[in-house]
């Protein structure tokens, strides 16, 4: 494997993990837009790290369902994780895009159970991912 993309695989896992912890304080503040799109964010980092494990260059979607769909060449246990966060998707969609609700806020959609959905969510792929990777997360991933 080039080593370049396991490099860039840390990276990428490293910055899934620091925005799972952040959720928490989102979560608290009452920001549950930023609770699920984070959560979004988390799963998309996590599979891109993956993805770059396996020796991908270009990962340049957002829709975590087909980030599953490509890991799922790899690793075909990726389709169970496909059709589980699939909400996550979502999230992305209503945050990012203008106006895709009713209220045009997404600071006024969000619910709290959607935020502990959405958290429980990322850190089920976070694992999931987590488990597949040949590297372990706790050690250093990026060399100072």
């Amino acid at each position: 494997m080039n080593p370049e993309p396991l490099s860039e695989a840390k990276i990428w896992f490293r910055q899934a993990e620091s925005n799972y912890r952040f959720l928490s304080v989102a979560k608290k503040s009452e920001s549950y837009d930023l609770v699920c799109f984070l959560s979004q964010q988390v799963a998309e980092e996590a599979l891109k790290a993956y993805l770059f494990c396996q020796g991908r260059e270009e990962t340049s979607t957002h829709a975590i369902t087909e980030l599953c769909q490509i890991a799922s060449k790899y690793d075909d246990e990726f389709l169970q994780l496909k059709s589980q966060i699939e909400s996550l998707n979502y999230f992305n969609i209503v945050v990012n895009h203008s106006n895709p609700i009713e209220s045009g806020l997404p600071s006024t959609f969000f619910s709290q159970a959607d935020a502990e959905k959405a958290i429980t969510t990322a850190k089920e792929v976070l694992d999931f991912v987590k488990s597949r990777l040949p590297f372990n997360p706790a050690d250093n991933p990026i060399a100072d």
